[in-house]
Parts: structure tokens; sequence; C-alpha cells
């Protein structure tokens, strides 16, 4: 990977939130709690404090990685975090705002070190295996394109005037 890839790489991870945060700024309290009736759908407030519990979870990963190649990382059941710690309840665009700053501090670690250091960091992890930085980074710039998607199925289905 040249400097320019992987400058490319970290610069798209560090912004994949600037589309959700456009989204989100203009909601009203009613379209962020608002849950489509479809089964297991969640609220576009419950998305985004999701993003900042899977980007709190990324800065061990990466920092780890860094700091302990090889550095063994848990799968986490969001399922479980999204419930017990009462997502509905929290403010859904403070924590996009704190994953944001989150992923410009990682962006900046990872232009921090040099390229050996890079080639070298990778986690564990316990459901798929070895990830290096940029498996890491691809997977989490994935993961906010991923929940766009469902902040637009929620808001399309609000203006609908129906749930599904």
């Amino acid at each position: 990977m040249t400097g320019a890839d992987r400058e490319a790489l970290i610069s798209g991870f560090e912004h994949a939130y600037e589309p959700l945060q456009i989204l989100a700024a203009g909601l009203s309290g009613e379209q962020l709690a608002f849950v489509p009736d479809l089964q297991d759908a969640w609220s576009i407030n419950e998305h985004l404090v999701h993003l900042l519990d899977a980007d709190c979870n990324l800065v061990f990963r990466v920092r780890g990685g860094i700091a302990t190649p090889g550095l063994p990382a848990p799968a986490w059941d969001q399922e479980a975090w999204k419930e017990r710690n009462a997502y509905g309840k929290s403010d859904g665009r403070a924590a996009l705002t704190i994953a944001a700053a989150l992923r410009t501090f990682i962006a900046g670690s990872l232009r921090a070190i040099s390229g050996s250091a890079w080639e070298e960091a990778h986690i564990i992890h316990s459901k798929n295996g070895k990830m290096s930085m940029v498996q890491l980074l691809e997977t989490y710039t994935k993961h906010a394109a991923w929940h766009e998607t469902y902040l637009r199925r929620n808001l399309d289905a609000w203006a609908s005037g129906r749930k599904a």
C-alpha cells in the first residue's frame, strides 16, 4: 500500500460520519425516536448511540493492535448493549459528535505511526480472526454507510406516514 493509498483509506474512515451528521442535524426528537414497524428495527437515535459504542471498541482495537500486534479483541453483543445501556434514552446526536471526534483521534494515531508499525499492527478478532489496520478501517468505513441506509429507511417510513 502506498502512502497515498494509506492516507486515502484513513481519510475516508475519518470522514465517513459526515453524511450522517448532516442527516441527523435537522431531525426532530420524534424523528430520532421513530422506530419502523419492522422486526428488529432500531430508531435513528439508537443507531447513532450504537456508532459511538462501536467506535469506542475500535479505539481499543486500533491502538491496542498498534501497541501490541496480535491483541485479542472480543466480539460484542450489540443488542445487549442497546437494551442494557438504554440507547433510546441517550442523546444520539451527542453520541455521533463524540464518535466523529474519536475517528479524528484514531486517524491521527494511524497517521503518526511508521510504515513498519502500520504493517505489523493487527488484532485477533474472536469471530473474524486476524484483522489488519486496512481491514479494520475498511470494515468501519462500511459500517457508517451501512447505518446510513437504516437512517434513510427510517426517515422514508416517517415521511410516508406509515411504519414500513
